[in-house]
């Protein structure tokens, strides 16, 4: 009987250092200005934005162009391959945008003028111009895959450390619990 009892209380131990532990970590990443439970669930948005845009990056932006055909000589035609040339930039560009949202750096004037250029690039029927905006997003794209990187390596190796830190107070709770740090010599 006194056994079991005597595991029990183990038991009791183990799930009181547990708990305890848990609440000091949740507390100091509290003080520090940590929400665990967002950057967690940041680390999995990164991953998936990261993918998508590397989608686009592999094969999604040649796909696009693909569909659109060939360049028409002829004015009218030529510029609605423009219109939708700049449509096709203009949504590849929103992933660098979302990206921009996740990390809270948008700028609603930047998008703008983006935009506006794209528009006057169409009037004017500058499929050149078009190429070397479709570049130019390109270059963003791969900056926004590396700095979602960083950014995912950053919040992960947080997490390891806030996890590593938890069982190492487990364990110290754990012993605190079981005989004291200091045993008294009687």
């Amino acid at each position: 009987m006194s056994l079991i009892k005597g595991e029990f209380l183990i038991i009791i131990k183990i799930i009181a250092s547990c708990l305890t532990a848990g609440f000091l970590i949740f507390f100091i990443s509290a003080l520090s200005g940590e929400d665990l439970k967002k950057n967690n669930d940041m680390i999995g948005k990164l991953s998936a934005s990261m993918q998508e845009i590397s989608i686009q990056l592999d094969t999604g932006i040649q796909e696009r162009i693909s569909k659109l055909g060939e360049v028409p000589s002829i004015n009218p035609f030529k510029k609605f391959y423009c219109i939708e040339f700049a449509k096709e930039i203009h949504d590849i560009s929103y992933l660098t945008e979302r990206q921009k949202i996740l990390f809270d750096i948008y700028n609603v004037r930047d998008f703008e003028n983006k935009s506006k250029r794209l528009v006057a690039l169409t009037e004017n029927s500058d499929i050149d111009s078009l190429l070397n905006e479709l570049e130019i997003v390109k270059r963003e794209l791969k900056n926004s895959v590396n700095l979602i990187n960083k950014r995912k390596k950053n919040l992960t190796r947080q997490r390891n450390a806030y996890i590593i830190f938890f069982f190492i107070l487990w364990v110290i709770l754990y012993i605190y619990y079981s005989r004291g740090i200091v045993s008294k010599k009687e």
